[in-house]
């Protein structure tokens, strides 16, 4: 996990295109999966890129005093429930911040395996364990491709902000599924999209409920646990699909549309302001339910509001029949019309009936672009560049009229309609045709950005001006 102000990778080991659009699939939505169940392959939704991984040089960033409050580490490491024996793996450990208290819960006669790819990362691990009187540890240096643990004996494993950097996924997640004892379980925490609570990371550290799924069930695991309580990750608890040892009731995971459609819930949405849309929702049956909304989806008013579209994926646990507000984070589609209130009802329609946003709004989701062949580059995640961007696609509007509807306090108006421009390109829209290029110059002129200089000396001349 890495923020914006963090240190980051030493270079990608791959190559990652400009549009980071995946389109596997314009259906929008999972399937209505069960335990472990995959969607079928026609289905898989486009949904992310994995990140630059962190190089060693940023150990010292992982012991941050900070973190005991931003992660809870005890807490997590209490809903593990880890005791003395148990044989437990930190994938991606790092300095061995988490092998380290896991090491003393599964002391004397467990142990922990340490796997990192990075011989440096192993290094320091060890000196802060012999440091700390830390034993038990074993360091494992992984593959991208394999974590080299050995089969069917690990009770536990550990991910801290470490998949979502994971370039060789799926042969990771059929290593780990290999690794795991009989009644294994992996604790996964990722920092979430749904909520903004993940906006102050780079972009490609953060993942949905949605993205998770979309990629561990068809791995053959399933859910068994999802806990919120962190201040700003989710924390899945996986285990491997049909394994009866794990006690507990299943977690049925649900696209909103066909569970609507099943009849297993009802759901009606209404008006929250500008940046929001409340679906109140509640399940009919007995079954735990996990709901999640592909970012993207229309809520067309009924009245005389502004229509909305949603900017991020969503998810809410439905694990009874009480009626609940999900909030879901969305931009106007109207510039003119009234931000809807409470008293106002939309109609709900997946993502494939606004042909022209559809894209848009996946990309503003990913939150990165690539010019040429420099570093990759990050958007801010901000709602008013969200916001013009989708004013660009659906109504183009002049500059003027733009900027003084999206002038922020943490981003002046130029810097906004410039990247929500890059959005717009990213989704295929040809941005040299709208009314806001006609003064690109009054924009760009005074930026001092070098990704938006990039980006648009490629846009007027072809070429980047060394």
């Amino acid at each position: 996990m890495t923020r914006t102000d963090a240190p980051s990778g030493d270079g990608s080991r791959r190559s990652i295109v400009c549009v980071l659009l995946v389109l596997v699939s314009t259906t929008g939505g999972l399937p209505a999966t069960a335990q472990g169940q995959a969607p079928e392959p026609d289905r898989i939704e486009r949904h992310r890129v994995p990140a630059d991984f962190m190089s060693f040089r940023g150990a010292q960033w992982l012991e941050r005093e900070e973190r005991v409050e931003e992660e809870q580490p005890g807490a997590v490491l209490d809903v593990m429930g880890l005791e003395p024996g148990d044989v437990v793996a930190d994938m991606g450990c790092g300095s061995g911040y988490y092998a380290r208290r896991m090491a003393r819960r599964v002391a004397p006669e467990g142990r922990v395996y340490c796997v990192d790819i990075q011989q440096e990362m192993l290094d320091i691990m060890r000196e802060l364990a012999e440091r700390d009187g830390v034993t038990g540890i074993v360091p494992v240096l992984g593959e991208v491709d394999d974590p080299k643990l050995p089969a069917g004996e690990v009770d536990w494993i550990i991910l801290a902000d470490v998949y979502h950097e994971m370039s060789e996924y799926e042969a990771m997640l059929a290593g780990m599924r290999a690794s795991l004892a009989p009644g294994g379980r992996v604790a996964l925490l990722e920092y979430r999209i749904e909520d903004g609570t993940g906006d102050n990371l780079k972009s490609d550290h953060a993942m949905s409920v949605r993205q998770v799924l979309a990629e561990w069930l068809p791995a053959g695991f399933a859910l068994a646990e999802l806990h919120e309580f962190l201040p700003g990750q989710h924390l899945f608890i996986m285990t491997v699909a049909g394994d009866t040892e794990v006690p507990g009731d299943p977690i049925v995971n649900l696209d909103l549309f066909e569970a609507v459609e099943q009849g297993l819930v009802e759901a009606e949405a209404i008006g929250a302001g500008d940046a929001s849309v409340t679906v109140r929702i509640r399940n009919t049956g007995d079954d735990k339910l996990l709901v999640t909304m592909p970012v993207g989806v229309s809520f067309e008013s009924a009245d005389d509001g502004r229509d909305m579209v949603s900017r991020r994926d969503a998810a809410i646990r439905l694990f009874d029949g009480e009626w609940r507000d999900w909030a879901v984070r969305s931009v106007a589609r109207q510039q003119g019309r009234r931000a809807a209130g409470s008293g106002d009802r939309f109609t709900i329609a997946r993502p494939e009936s606004l042909a022209t946003l559809d894209d848009l709004m996946y990309a503003m989701q990913v939150g990165t672009y690539r010019v040429a062949d420099s570093p990759l580059l990050y958007i801010p995640r901000i709602h008013g560049v969200e916001q013009a961007a989708v004013w660009i696609a659906e109504a183009d509007p002049s500059y003027d009229d733009l900027a003084s509807a999206v002038e922020d306090d943490r981003m002046p108006a130029q810097y906004a309609v410039a990247f929500a421009l890059i959005y717009c390109d990213l989704a295929g829209i040809d941005v040299t045709r709208t009314r806001v290029w006609e003064d690109r110059e009054q924009i760009f002129g005074l930026l001092r950005d070098p990704g938006l200089t990039a980006w648009y000396q490629i846009k007027t001349t072809g070429r980047i001006q060394r």
